[in-house]
């Protein structure tokens, strides 16, 4: 069962996400969007351990997101993707009571029990349709970006979320395909237990003086795949968030506990 977590004072900050939302998801130039925004990043570059997609810890993701149909599976395989896994994981995203952490970019989840922190890199193109993130899983570069962030210290993840308050505010499964293909590129199909659908094509880079040639090479790869989209597509975050409020809204505003948007 999804959870979305609401309390009285909290309806500023719910109006603010949902308007962002509501246009889609991007980017946004006061950082209060889905998963889009430009605060400093962490990390301490790909020393760390390995996530289940042998990933190193501190890299930046350069992904851009596609809609994806039937016939998708079939322009990656006559491109010459294999599929190299079939997987589902279960996300639990936390914040503060006041979002502190959504709205300044920062998205802190529990994947399979472990912890993971996507932020932003130290700069990226904020015209750009191709999403950048930092992707933390080492635990001293969690504990250092959210200290920064929340002012709180702690010995673990476990002890800084008690500490800041942090509680759950959404959760969902999600069944995944993964897809390689000659160039390093990983391209993920997922489908979410709330009927919401995308696509990522996705390159690593090490450092932030590799990503504007990683950004030609996805833009390239979704314009031969025929993957482009005019408009940036909102993450299964976003689209959690538009969901629960179609499907709650004017029962919530109703109740007291979501302000109207006009």
């Amino acid at each position: 069962m999804n959870v979305f977590r609401l309390q009285t004072h909290r309806r500023i900050v719910l109006s603010a996400v949902d308007m962002e939302v509501q246009e889609g998801g991007g980017s946004s130039s006061a950082g209060t969007k889905g998963e889009g925004g430009d605060v400093a990043g962490g990390g301490e570059g790909a020393s760390g351990p390995r996530d289940h997609n042998n990933k190193p810890s501190g890299v930046i993701e350069v992904e851009r997101k596609f809609s994806f149909s039937e016939g998708s599976e079939e322009k990656l395989r006559k491109a010459g993707a294999v599929c190299k896994e079939e997987s589902s994981f279960h996300d639990v995203y936390f914040d503060t009571e006041e979002f502190v952490l959504t709205l300044a970019d920062h998205w802190l989840r529990k994947r399979e029990g472990r912890w993971e922190l996507k932020c932003p890199p130290a700069s990226r193109d904020r015209a750009s349709l191709v999403e950048q993130y930092v992707e933390l899983q080492h635990e001293a570069d969690i504990l250092k970006q959210l200290a920064a962030i929340l002012n709180v210290r702690a010995g673990s993840v476990d002890e800084l979320v008690r500490r800041a308050s942090c509680e759950p505010f959404c959760n969902f499964q999600t069944d995944r395909k993964t897809y390689t293909l000659e160039g390093g590129f990983k391209i993920d199909l997922d489908q979410t237990d709330f009927g919401f659908r995308v696509g990522e094509i996705e390159l690593i880079c090490q450092k932030q003086d590799d990503v504007p040639e990683a950004l030609r090479k996805i833009d390239a790869l979704a314009e031969k795949l025929g993957f482009v989209s005019k408009t940036k597509i909102p993450g299964k975050m976003s689209a959690f968030l538009k969901t629960f409020r179609e499907k709650h809204y004017d029962a919530l505003v109703k109740g007291g506990l979501l302000t109207p948007i006009t």
